[in-house]
C-alpha cells in the first residue's frame, strides 16, 4: 500500500483534457504533484487504497464512464475518512442545474472546463492559488 499521494488527484475520461492539465502543470513552477485516473470507479479505487495520506485537492470531471464526478462525490463525502477532502467539478456543461447539483452534494468548487493549453493554465493558476498555494501559520 503506497502511503504517499499527489498533491491533485484529476478524475478526466478525454485523455486531450488530461493532457492539457499535465502540460500546464508542466509550465508551472509550483512543483504540484497530479495523479490522473480515467474515470469515478479508478478514483474512487485510488483514493481509498492510498492509506491514510490523501491528495490536497480532487478534480472531477462531470460526465464520466462508469461512475461520474457527482457519484464520486457523493461517495466521498459519506465516509468520514474522506468527508472534508476538498473536490473541484470540472464541467463542459452551462447547465446551471449541474452546478447546483454539485454545490447541493458538497463540491467545494465549479470551475468550466479549458479547452486549449492557455486557458488551462489559468486554471492551473486558480486552482493552485485557490486550493494548493501554503497557507501562513495562524
Amino acid at each position: 500500500m503506497n502511503t504517499s499521494a499527489p498533491d491533485t488527484l484529476l478524475a478526466e475520461d478525454s485523455p486531450t483534457t488530461a493532457e492539457l492539465f499535465l502540460y500546464a502543470l508542466e509550465a508551472s513552477t509550483t512543483g504540484v504533484t497530479i495523479r490522473v485516473v480515467g474515470d469515478g470507479v479508478e478514483a474512487l479505487d485510488f483514493l481509498f487504497s492510498i492509506g491514510s495520506a490523501l491528495p490536497r485537492l480532487v478534480l472531477l470531471d462531470l460526465n464520466m464512464p462508469r461512475l461520474g464526478g457527482l457519484g464520486v462525490l457523493e461517495r466521498l463525502r459519506a465516509d468520514e475518512r474522506t468527508r472534508a477532502l476538498p473536490v473541484v467539478i470540472l464541467s463542459s456543461s452551462e447547465q446551471e442545474s449541474d452546478e447546483q447539483e454539485a454545490y447541493r452534494l458538497g463540491a467545494n468548487g465549479y470551475i468550466m472546463k479549458p479547452r486549449e493549453l492557455k486557458e488551462s493554465c489559468a486554471v492551473i493558476a486558480q486552482i493552485e492559488r485557490d486550493w494548493l498555494r501554503p497557507h501562513p501559520p495562524e
